[in-house]
């Protein structure tokens, strides 16, 4: 087992951001349950805020809270299962404190609670200088299929579970998130894969494969992106087709749905035409949605000391 120590106090932020597939390509279920995918992800500057707390020398139990939303406190967090993959495999018992700013809707597809769950391990692995990356990304898959993504440096296409990722470079592409607050709409993603199987048990459909020459050197194409279980969500919550039809009515070049939705991506060639699209959707009355503007990003955000409020005021206070 891989040890590390720690030399004092640490306090940790890490921005934590979410994610589109631009591409899914989903393949047959394997023996283990699993599904082969083939996805070109992209990060996004639409971030949640995580910071960790250490108590050196204090053994004792990860801790994880979410202001606002109690029902994601606890062990049960993607972020506080992170934390525990890390010490076990790290061989550390120091008390690990969580606190999650959210700002990326949760069950979305956006990879929000992965996200989170890779800014503590990046957050821990620079607390304890933990640099070796194959250990580091067996802690991020033991947690989820897409959190050794958000341990890479940026856009990657998936295969496999996930896990094996390739860097690619996308351009900066203007989006517009349209997430559906209906709970009755919300999607587990082990849901919307048994979908799409049932639905190729019924139809004998087979998987194509992505496109993924005009996609890998920024040529992207509009009309190669693709989600292979947009169409099976849709069957199931038809309310989604209608979230589709905003996004595209106000303007959109494409949209799909983002991973097992049922936030809907409409792409834009500049931001002012998403900032009118948001308007268009807002003024029409479409009160069941929450909309977001984002971009892609070239870079993973990075780990800071985290800096309070409180203090950066004290400090700039003295400055002057």
């Amino acid at each position: 087992m891989s040890r590390v120590s720690a030399r004092g106090p640490i306090e940790l932020a890490a921005r934590a951001p979410a994610k589109v597939n631009l591409v899914l390509r989903v393949g047959r279920r394997r023996p283990d349950g699993y599904h082969p995918i083939e996805s070109l992800l992209a990060p996004l500057d639409l971030c949640d805020l995580v910071r960790v707390r250490i108590r050196r020398g204090r053994p004792g139990a990860v801790t994880c809270r979410v202001p606002g939303r109690p029902e994601l406190d606890g062990p049960g967090n993607l972020a506080a299962r992170a934390a525990l993959a890390f010490r076990l495999r790290f061989g550390v018992r120091d008390a690990v404190a969580i606190r999650i700013d959210k700002r990326i809707p949760v069950t979305a597809g956006l990879g929000g609670g992965s996200s989170d769950a890779a800014a503590v391990i990046r957050c821990l692995a620079r607390a304890y200088g933990a640099r070796d990356r194959p250990a580091l990304a067996e802690v991020a898959l033991s947690v989820g299929s897409d959190v050794p993504f958000f341990l890479g440096r940026g856009a990657a296409w998936a295969s496999g579970r996930g896990e094996r990722l390739v860097p690619v470079r996308v351009p900066t592409i203007h989006l517009l998130l349209a997430y559906p607050r209906d709970p009755r709409l919300a999607i587990r993603a082990a849901d919307a894969y048994r979908w799409l199987d049932e639905a190729r048990a019924r139809s004998g459909e087979r998987r194509a494969r992505p496109s993924r020459r005009r996609i890998s050197y920024g040529m992207i194409d509009v009309r190669h992106l693709a989600n292979d279980l947009e169409e099976p969500c849709m069957s199931r919550r038809p309310a989604l087709r209608d979230v589709r039809a905003a996004v595209v009515g106000a303007g959109a070049t494409s949209a799909i749905m983002s991973g097992s939705g049922p936030t809907f991506l409409g792409v834009f060639s500049r931001r002012a035409e998403a900032l009118r699209a948001a308007s268009v959707i807002r003024g029409a009355g479409e009160s069941g949605l929450e909309v977001h503007l984002a971009r892609t990003v070239h870079r993973q955000p990075g780990v800071t000391p985290w800096i309070s409020p409180r203090s950066a005021s004290s400090r700039s206070t003295r400055k002057s």
